[in-house]
């Protein structure tokens, strides 16, 4: 009141507050948007290694995961995460909530949201697309590259044929096809009824072009 009262206070008109409040949300809608579309693709990314699988073979498995998660992804998601955070605190509903609470709400909505976008499809199509002639534009074609590298001791392809203990697996980069062998003490949590055409994730140990599988799981919708 003293400041006013001083006149360091001075009106400003209401289509400034109007366009300020517009911008903001708009850049709030914008973040999230790109925030879900970023998650999703590592998402995408994790479920074309195969890593999104390898947790239940043991411990093994479990860090083979964190070996493969996109780390400049997260690093860049939870950027985006601060900023929108930033802007959900300008409206009531952000700085009346308690901050750890606002934070995990918004990691949620962020994670889900990424998840059920990846379970659209939609990466697999711009996958296919890029693998078609003319592909996508480089923008796009850096990220969805046929050749991606594979991780470490993780296999995803498709089952070409069975062998004698085991089964040739096509490797889902187009690497060519790779020798499975099952042991008894392969971990199999769905079950060993394999048969050509499925689509499985093996994790294993390569020895001159055959994998010894310690695990392997069966990709179904």
């Amino acid at each position: 009141m003293d400041a006013i009262r001083s006149g360091k206070v001075h009106m400003r008109p209401r289509w400034k507050f109007v366009l300020s409040g517009v911008l903001a949300a708009l850049g709030g809608v914008i973040l999230l948007l790109t925030l879900l579309y970023i998650t999703s693709f590592a998402f995408f990314e994790l479920r074309q290694s195969g890593a999104l699988f390898v947790p239940v073979f043991g411990m093994r498995g479990v860090f083979a995961f964190f070996a493969a998660l996109p780390v400049l992804l997260i690093i860049l998601i939870l950027l985006f995460i601060v900023v929108l955070e930033i802007l959900v605190r300008r409206y009531r509903v952000g700085y009346r909530t308690p901050l750890l609470v606002s934070v995990a709400a918004v990691l949620l909505v962020v994670v889900i949201g990424g998840w059920v976008l990846e379970r659209t499809r939609i990466h697999e199509e711009l996958l296919r697309q890029n693998r078609a002639p003319g592909g996508l534009p480089p923008f796009l074609s850096m990220m969805y590259r046929p050749d991606s590298d594979r991780v470490p001791d993780i296999y995803h392809g498709m089952i070409v044929s069975m062998i004698p203990g085991g089964f040739l697996l096509a490797d889902d980069n187009g690497a060519g096809t790779t020798t499975v062998l099952i042991d008894p003490s392969t971990r199999l949590p769905l079950g060993a009824g394999f048969n050509p055409g499925d689509e499985v994730v093996v994790f294993g140990d390569d020895a001159s072009g055959t994998v010894h599988a310690i695990g392997i799981r069966q990709i179904s919708d």
